[in-house]
């Protein structure tokens, strides 16, 4: 990694990671030597620098995205309809009302914290990363032909690497009755990470650049934050709404911390090889980040450095509000109906704020002509200023879920059994958010009084593609327990997975 990239870089990253950069670095210059073409290596190391740039940033964060609950985990992130109690919150305040058990419900890091870990990519598995990208003794691996084919194959149906945590610091919910409803407060961490690799950025390094192709890297973007919320909910049914047995309706108000936050903005980049093996194309790329002071984040454009001074509640880089709406219904409580929209807000960032920007037409037909690589690598890297602030919209979602419960109607069927479906649809493309929806199935069984509950569950969508989760739960009177994963293939065969994840979770009841 040249400099001026590492002195836009956080000065804290792991070593491990700024490690792997370089391989991965070695890996595509010398990809682009064996290609067709020499002139590809500028433009591609480049590009990969200018993407460095943000990733790094990214990676430093604890990264998370999700569900806050392990039983929410093990039933495929199914929780739209059958979440209650203080698990509801941030997924469908309404769900609230659905404990009628408890006065009380408390959660906090102890006797397990409410914490939900994962990463890996939806492209490659571990055994297939190392290969490509781990090297031999610590030099970089070169590819034969069928590699190059093979690793290019890979990337046909995404590019996407992500690293998502969650934790729960502390929950209280108190139910004084359905008279007057249900009142929660909640203080919850969420991080995340996801860069998307553009197919064309491998093709380069992997194939060259065959005339008459274009190459388009519009694909390629960072997204990253660590926010923390302080939530307000309140529940109540209402009785005067005649929809089935019961009908809830619940609001959680948000105060959100931001913390940090990188991410591309615009990105317009494209470059095709003329008949005279000549590069030419166009690039508009605009990107933010912001930084607590406590991370001690030194810019290029910086004259000031900063020390780290890491701690539980720094002062934050980004202030902001938001909330949820939620109602449900049931129906012979055995039908529960699920309907919310979360996190309607935004942040304004304004401690450590920069912009980078690269912009500009790049034409490269000499390799040897330093004026031309200057040019290209000037337009390429871009420039980086403060800016005074940037506003993100949280990442606002709409939530749909349907549930049923078989108490006893199937009787060679021991137990209860519940069934849960759940339709989730992003509204923006933040961190923990997609566009594209998600569906999800889901079914918790119960053999036995004293027997754990067994649960697990089946995503697709939602930018993650297909999961398969898998769960436990112990409920010992005043306490449950909750264990889970979204990756089943994980636990069996952990190399051959793309991701990895882990969910813990604990609630006291009063």
């Amino acid at each position: 990694m040249n400099n001026k990239s590492a002195k836009s870089s956080v000065q804290n990253c792991h070593s491990e990671l700024v490690s792997e950069s370089h391989t991965v670095n070695k890996m595509l210059k010398q990809s682009a030597l064996d290609g067709q073409h020499d002139t590809q290596g500028v433009i591609l190391y480049n590009i990969f620098i200018l993407t460095l740039l943000f990733s790094i940033s990214a990676f430093a964060q604890y990264g998370s995205v999700g569900v806050k609950d392990a039983r929410s985990v093990g039933l495929g992130k199914t929780h739209n309809a059958v979440s209650s109690g203080i698990f509801s919150i941030g997924i469908n305040p309404a769900n609230l009302s659905f404990n009628t058990l408890n006065t009380f419900e408390i959660a906090t890091l102890l006797p397990l914290p409410t914490v939900s870990i994962r990463t890996g990519s939806d492209f490659i598995s571990f055994n297939e990363f190392n290969y490509y990208f781990g090297g031999v003794n610590g030099e970089p691996r070169f590819l034969t032909e069928e590699d190059k084919k093979k690793l290019n194959t890979l990337f046909d149906n995404g590019g996407m690497i992500f690293a998502l945590a969650n934790a729960e610091l502390f929950s209280f919910s108190f139910n004084p009755g359905k008279e007057i409803g249900v009142f929660a407060f909640s203080l919850y961490d969420f991080a995340s990470m996801r860069v998307n690799i553009p197919n064309a950025l491998i093709d380069i390094a992997l194939s060259g650049n065959p005339i008459g192709r274009t190459f388009n890297l519009d694909e390629g973007d960072i997204k990253g934050w660590w926010i923390r919320n302080y939530a307000l909910s309140y529940s109540k049914e209402i009785p005067e709404v005649k929809i089935l047995d019961n009908f809830f309706a619940g609001i959680t108000l948000k105060l959100v911390h931001g913390y940090s936050y990188v991410g591309t903005h615009k990105n317009n980049t494209h470059f095709t090889t003329g008949t005279s093996a000549e590069i030419t194309g166009q690039t508009d790329l605009t990107g933010y980040s912001s930084f607590a002071d406590n991370f001690g984040v030194k810019y290029e454009f910086d004259s000031v450095s900063r020390k780290s001074d890491f701690s539980l509640f720094p002062s934050p880089a980004g202030k902001g509000f938001g909330f949820d709406v939620g109602f449900a219904a049931s129906l012979d409580n055995k039908w529960r109906f699920a309907f919310a929209v979360t996190d309607i807000g935004k942040i304004k960032w304004t401690k450590n704020v920069a912009e980078f920007t690269s912009f500009g037409s790049v034409y490269l037909n000499d390799l040897t002509n330093r004026e031309q690589r200057d040019s290209v690598k000037e337009i390429v890297m871009g420039d980086s200023r403060k800016v005074d602030h940037v506003n993100t919209s949280l990442a606002t979602a709409l939530r749909v879920g349907a549930s049923y419960l078989f108490g006893g109607e199937l009787r060679s069927w021991p137990g209860s059994l519940l069934l849960a479906f759940d339709y989730n649809q992003g509204f923006n493309d933040m961190p923990g958010n997609s566009i594209e929806p998600r569906f999800s199935i889901g079914t918790e069984w119960k053999p036995m009084d004293w027997f754990p509950y067994l649960r697990t569950g089946f995503s697709y969508g939602g930018g993650l593609g297909f999961n398969w989760a898998f769960g436990l739960g112990i409920d010992a009177g005043i306490l449950d327990l909750h264990f889970a994963t979204t990756d089943m293939q994980s636990v069996f065969a952990p190399n051959s997975s793309k991701a990895i994840s882990v969910s813990l979770s604990s609630r006291w009841k009063f």
